[in-house]
């Protein structure tokens, strides 16, 4: 009785949390925020996207050491700024540097360090899964990409909300069923308070949910999300090969057979592309983990 007492309580909190119109998430680093609004613009200057860049060594020094690394490096080594926007595009310029705000401090979670990081490693996962997937599917790779990343981005800002720092934080086991539960909602949520495009924002948000999009193109990447959310498995990159007490699996963040089935009618992803797309992600998550 006590535990579900508490279990209660805890659910009550986090929801209230989430509810409170003053809440707001750990800030995105401001070089993020612009960079998606320049990215919008028809017409940048170089100079431009630089600059912004300077503004932030840390993600700077992120974005070179990405570029550099197999997943992007060509046969030149890339020297500056300047070479590694040349090389990617901004398109891509954003996905990197939102890959690396997320791998940065800004959800410390030093009573759960250990799913923190099976949170972030699945998520960087499906980023590529993702961007792999859209390409199969002709739609938005770059999109797909953000939302790959993002569409977790619930368990970590749940997570937060009920850590306790020194006072010391519950048990994951006493919050880890309402934290699955409303982790799809929460993306959505954080998504929307960082300023995110509205489309994005409705794509993690409903990341299981496909059917719940109210336009074509977001319901797409809502499905390509779903799919490469559950191919994390074949990795051991799932939320679900997470532990939340000794021996014990997370068993969370599960996607439903026919959920998946249906997200691949959506997309027209067949039996052959998907094979593709597995043996593409099985060439680069290697490399993408060790980053």
């Amino acid at each position: 009785m006590g535990e579900s007492l508490i279990d209660k309580e805890l659910r009550r909190e986090v929801i209230a949390t989430f509810g409170d119109p003053a809440y707001r998430p750990p800030p995105l680093p401001s070089v993020a925020i612009q960079l998606v609004g320049i990215s919008q613009k028809d017409d940048v200057e170089l100079r431009e996207i630089v600059r912004l860049l300077e503004q932030d060594q840390v993600l700077a020094g992120i974005v070179m050491r990405l570029v550099s690394s197999p997943l992007y490096s060509a046969r030149t080594p890339v020297t500056s700024l300047e070479q590694a926007v040349v090389r990617i595009g901004l398109k891509k310029l954003c996905s990197i540097v939102f890959e690396g705000a997320l791998r940065g401090p800004m959800f410390v979670l030093p009573g759960y360090r250990e799913l923190a990081e099976q949170v972030s490693r699945h998520g960087t996962t499906a980023a590529y899964i993702t961007r792999l997937v859209c390409e199969a599917c002709g739609l938005d790779a770059e999109n797909g990409f953000l939302c790959g990343l993002l569409h977790d981005v619930g368990f970590s800002a749940l997570l937060l909300s009920v850590t306790r720092g020194d006072a010391g934080s519950p048990p994951l086991s006493a919050v880890w069923r309402n934290v699955d539960d409303l982790h799809e909602q929460a993306s959505g949520i954080v998504a929307r308070l960082w300023g995110l495009p509205p489309q994005i924002a409705a794509v993690v948000g409903h990341h299981h949910h496909p059917e719940r999009c109210t336009d074509e193109s977001a319901a797409k990447l809502a499905a390509a999300a779903c799919v490469a959310d559950a191919l994390t498995e074949h990795f051991g990159a799932s939320i679900a090969d997470a532990h939340i007490a000794a021996g014990e699996d997370a068993g969370a963040d599960r996607t439903s057979a026919a959920t998946l089935d249906s997200a691949r009618g959506l997309l027209g992803l067949d039996d052959t592309k998907l094979g593709q797309v597995l043996v593409r992600a099985e060439e680069i998550v290697t490399a993408i983990l060790w980053v």
